[in-house]
């Protein structure tokens, strides 16, 4: 039989009453204080029992409450563990990303920058120094304003005002580069805003655009360049038109009058003088335009040989002269030379020194429509000066560096009223480089011009001093018992210089062309001389003198030529040519040219 806790303690009280109520002799004080010690000792004991019951009660509760924290411990290390391991991750993700960001932000051929609302300086990246040519150090050490280019200085304002608006603003800035030079850079700025859509900062992207600046700038003036050229070209076509035609009118029609048999002699030969006038214009024409290629493609020569000042300005002053008569215009000519005898004589290239002169002082009559043209020349210091100066219409200030331009004139078009191609100022200026001078212009509108130009002072012995005496013709060649060999393939060629040679006497064989030559050379072994065309079909005369020479190795040679070219002259001479004679040939030229052949 099972006994509980609460049955074995009553009895225990109960045994411990009896055995004391039933004692002998006991004082009652000492039964109620053992009484009282005894129901103490029972209540201590249910008290102790049932606390004991509650702790345990309480102690499984703390218990299960224990393993309960446990598992949400075991539970929130885990959570921590992962949130680490997530933290992690992200830390190596944004690592990551910033290294990447910041690395395309370096390497970015644009400079980026972010600044505060109030334009600090807060990021940027290597680009943003580098276009300026600066480090990060030395762009802090500065203060970028100063940068900025005088013209540009507004940039600041508009971009401030723009961005008030909350808009962006783009535009060009040219910033000063560290080695002195101005670059030009494209610049936007944006505002960046936060999650109220204010602006935190704004971003700059600047990008350098100086070379395509430049770039665009030369295709702009290149552009400007082929439509002034085209406009040039055109005028330039017009004018050549008329003043080819303009000649050649009167050499076609004065030589169609010549037919007229009814004609007097005076007539005819006032006929033949206009043919032959407008023919030297013509060749003028021609020649200064091809002279003006020679100049700009380096292939002409200046020739430095002893020549006479004095005579140089006769020359010059007599073809004027000859103009001035002919157009019967009131205009004197005045020629002033300040050098003394013991300065006539200099090293200078006669042509080109004449034809100078000629075309300044064709100009200025061309302009002058009545009055004075003065030719002055003196001596300062080691300088030849010269002078042309008129009374004539005069240049406008405008106009001055206008009038030295190729195929320019101060009025251009149908309107003007004024002939001529507009080049002769212009090969002026290039032949004066080319011998080491210089020309200058004064003049104002309606009171003339003047024309001043210097040549270095070569001085020469005058003793030493002769002229050339190809230069003079001789009226009368006897060369009867000479035989000459022409070689053209042009019918009138052929008759041409048939007709100059006969008064000579000497006897005039032709071919029409090289093959035809040759076999006239084995022929007839005792031919003296031979001229020789340079242009003809299936054997050139570089080819065919190659091929004389074979034949015969001492007959002279003379080439006849269009080409004008130094280069030109020279393969002519090396392919065996003894001299060479530019078309159209003049009478006195082939006569004193073979002249020194044939003896």
């Amino acid at each position: 039989m099972l006994i509980s806790g609460e049955e074995k303690i009553t009895g225990k009280v109960l045994f411990s009453i009896d055995m004391l109520f039933s004692g002998k002799g006991v004082p009652v004080t000492v039964v109620i204080l053992a009484a009282f010690v005894i129901v103490l000792a029972v209540t201590l004991s249910l008290v102790s029992f049932f606390l004991s019951r509650k702790l345990k009660e309480s102690n499984r509760i703390l218990e299960n409450k224990t393993r309960t924290v446990e598992d949400l411990n075991n539970k929130l290390f885990q959570l921590n563990r992962k949130l680490n391991e997530y933290a992690e991750n992200l830390l190596h993700q944004l690592s990551d990303s910033d290294n990447f960001f910041r690395t395309l932000l370096d390497s970015a051929e644009d400079g980026i920058a972010f600044y505060d609302k109030a334009f600090n300086l807060k990021f940027s990246n290597d680009t943003f120094y580098s276009l300026l040519g600066l480090t990060r150090e030395e762009y802090n050490k500065i203060n970028p304003e100063g940068l900025i280019h005088p013209e540009d200085t507004g940039y600041l304002q508009k971009r401030n005002d723009a961005v008030k608006s909350n808009k962006s603003y783009e535009s060009e800035l040219r910033l000063k580069h560290k080695n002195g030079h101005y670059i030009t850079l494209s610049t936007k700025t944006v505002p960046v805003p936060d999650t109220k859509g204010e602006a935190t900062g704004y971003l700059i992207i600047s990008r350098d655009i100086t070379a395509q600046k430049k770039y665009h700038e030369e295709l702009l003036k290149a552009k400007n360049e082929v439509e002034e050229s085209n406009k040039l070209k055109a005028s330039f076509l017009a004018n050549i038109s008329h003043e080819i035609r303009t000649p050649l009118n009167s050499v076609v029609g004065f030589a169609n009058l010549l037919y007229d048999n009814s004609l007097s002699p005076e007539t005819r030969v006032e006929y033949i003088d206009h043919i032959n006038y407008n023919s030297e214009k013509l060749l003028q024409i021609i020649g200064d335009i091809i002279d003006l290629s020679r100049l700009e493609s380096s292939e002409l020569e200046v020739t430095y040989e002893e020549n006479s000042v004095s005579e140089i300005l006769r020359d010059a002053a007599e073809s004027i002269d000859a103009i001035i008569k002919r157009n019967e215009k009131p205009v004197v000519l005045v020629v002033r030379n300040e050098l003394d005898s013991s300065q006539d004589m200099i090293f200078t290239d006669r042509v080109w020194l004449k034809r100078v002169l000629h075309h300044l002082l064709e100009n200025a009559v061309k302009f002058t429509l009545e009055g004075s043209v003065e030719v002055n020349c003196r001596k300062q210091d080691n300088n030849l000066c010269f002078s042309v100066k008129d009374t004539g219409i005069g240049i406008s200030r405008e106009n001055l560096d206008v009038i030295f331009e190729g195929f320019r004139q101060e009025v251009n078009g149908h309107q003007r009223p004024f002939e001529g191609l507009g080049i002769g100022l212009t090969l002026v200026r290039e032949v004066l480089k080319r011998m080491g001078g210089d020309i200058k212009v004064v003049s104002e509108k309606g009171l003339g011009s003047e024309f001043s130009f210097t040549i270095p002072y070569r001085p020469a012995g005058s003793s030493a001093y002769q002229i050339n005496v190809n230069r003079e013709f001789r009226e009368n060649y006897n060369w009867t018992s000479r035989k000459c060999l022409v070689v053209d393939d042009n019918r009138e060629i052929l008759i041409y210089i048939k007709r100059i040679l006969s008064d000579t006497g000497i006897e005039v064989f032709t071919a029409k062309s090289a093959a035809e030559a040759l076999s006239m050379l084995n022929k007839q072994t005792d031919l003296d001389i031979v001229l020789l065309d340079m242009q003809m079909p299936e054997m050139n005369g570089i080819e065919a003198a190659r091929e004389i020479r074979k034949i015969r190795k001492d007959i002279p040679v003379i080439a006849q030529t269009a080409f004008i070219f130094e280069n030109d002259k020279d393969i002519i001479l090396e392919a065996g040519c003894d001299a060479c004679l530019i078309k159209p040939v003049r009478k006195e030229n082939l006569l004193s040219t073979m002249s020194l052949f044939i003896k």
